[in-house]
């Protein structure tokens, strides 16, 4: 059984409302949004049993894995959690840029520096979800006698 990276990107677009994929090239839009999954795979790589990259085929778009259903709805529902805080990323990068510009006085309730701020704050919050995510994970499925206790 193959999985399809179709399965992390629309779990992903569920989970997001931007319109801006809609009005790009399908192809280009799809190496975007495949580019999130990748580094999302990436940062759980260490904890997933199951090996994405050896079995990655980029030309079809899946994974030559057979993983059972439960296990790939719990690890697809991880992925995409990731690809949100990759998603968000660059918005935090140019928060980051803007606050050094600005002075505390910019920084009310209507500005659009407090839009940054809370989305910085919804990032910090993705990530959160992300790293817990995968700790559950590692929790329910790691070995614990294999710990370096």
């Amino acid at each position: 059984m193959s999985v399809p990276y179709d399965i992390f990107v629309n779990s992903f677009l569920s989970k997001v409302t931007e319109y801006e994929y809609m009005h790009l090239d399908r192809e280009y839009a799809v190496d975007i949004i495949d580019g999130f999954m990748k580094r999302a795979l990436q940062a759980f790589r260490k904890n997933c049993k199951y090996d994405f990259f050896s079995t990655a085929d980029d030309a079809a778009r899946m994974f030559t894995l057979d993983i059972p259903a439960d296990d790939l709805e719990e690890i697809v529902n991880i992925v995409s959690d990731g690809m949100i805080a990759q998603w968000m990323k660059p918005y935090v990068n140019k928060t980051t840029l803007l606050r050094n510009v600005l002075n505390t006085r910019d920084f009310t309730t209507y500005s659009p520096a407090e839009l940054l701020l809370r989305v910085g704050n919804a990032y910090e919050k993705a990530q959160k979800e992300f790293i817990q995510g995968i700790r559950e994970y590692s929790y329910n499925h790691g070995k614990l006698t294999e710990l370096h206790i």
